[in-house]
């Protein structure tokens, strides 16, 4: 018969090796484009606290981020639009294609530039964090971190174009208000402190889009005046949000809480927003 002492040995043993079967073993590629270094080291350390492996490529030399994906192992492309300028090139577009045709889960954030503004606050490392663990999950996906069209979106709408997806359109400053209370995106997130708060973003891809995927609405602004503007929205394989696009499915959108409607009201004092290149 075994000694107390010897079960606990096996019960500490079990208990690091489910530890470590749970942790997360992301390994991701993050694009680098303009406005760093700093904010890409932050990224991925952020991610890496969580588990993650991550790489960072410095894709404005064109037909890097080919390279990179052809020449390494990675489950997981973060691809951050932080730039005014088209950097990739066919060969790179047709390597994120290529990517996301085995690892096909994909996350749109058009309120991505929250990462440079203020990447460090816990709801904004929370929501990365989802993100990467969504896709272990779910073997691998694309998160594409844009802002507003056209000035903000040249290298993910040109990916888009390619592989199928409708493009991030138009700049908007309507306040968040409405969010997915389901959402795998938003655990753990006060999505008050997220930025988007009156700031200029696109609105995302929605619903079945020309390629078949059906992107979900997870976090966004309603209103009667602009109806569903959605600035995160995903698809996770058979996984389904119940908050819809209304043209393409009869469910209606959840009415903004109370909460929601104050940061609605807060939101309408403004807030400036500048860009300077590191």
């Amino acid at each position: 018969m075994k000694s107390s002492k010897h079960l606990v040995h096996i019960a500490i043993a079990v208990s690091g090796l489910t530890a470590t079967l749970g942790a997360q073993a992301g390994q991701i590629l993050l694009t680098e484009f303009d406005y760093g270094p700093q904010t890409y080291i932050d990224m991925k350390a952020n991610l890496e606290a969580d588990g993650n492996t991550v790489t960072i490529v410095n894709t404005k030399t064109s037909g890097a981020l080919a390279s990179a994906l052809l020449n390494g192992s990675y489950d997981q492309l973060f691809l951050w639009d932080l730039a005014d300028s088209l950097y990739l090139n066919n060969d790179d577009i047709t390597a994120v294609n290529t990517f996301f045709n085995t690892h096909d889960s994909v996350v749109v954030d058009s309120r991505s530039y929250g990462h440079y503004f203020q990447g460090n606050n816990a709801s904004e490392v929370a929501l990365l964090q989802n993100v990467a663990s969504a896709f272990d999950d779910r073997n691998g996906g694309i998160w594409f971190g844009t802002d507003h069209d056209p000035e903000w979106t040249r290298n993910a709408n040109a990916v888009f174009d390619f592989m199928g997806f409708d493009t991030i359109e138009g700049s908007y400053s309507q306040s968040v208000n409405n969010s997915d209370p389901s959402s795998i995106l938003l655990n753990g997130v006060n999505v008050d402190d997220l930025w988007a708060e009156g700031a200029s973003v696109g609105s995302v891809p929605l619903g079945i889009q020309p390629n078949g995927v059906d992107m979900r609405y997870h976090f966004g602004h309603d209103s009667a005046q602009y109806g569903a503007i959605p600035y995160i929205s995903a698809s996770f394989g058979d996984y389904v949000a119940p908050n819809e696009d209304r043209d393409d499915d009869p469910v209606s959108v959840p009415e903004p809480s109370s909460l929601a409607l104050l940061g609605l009201g807060l939101a309408c004092l403004g807030i400036s927003r500048k860009k300077n290149k590191a």
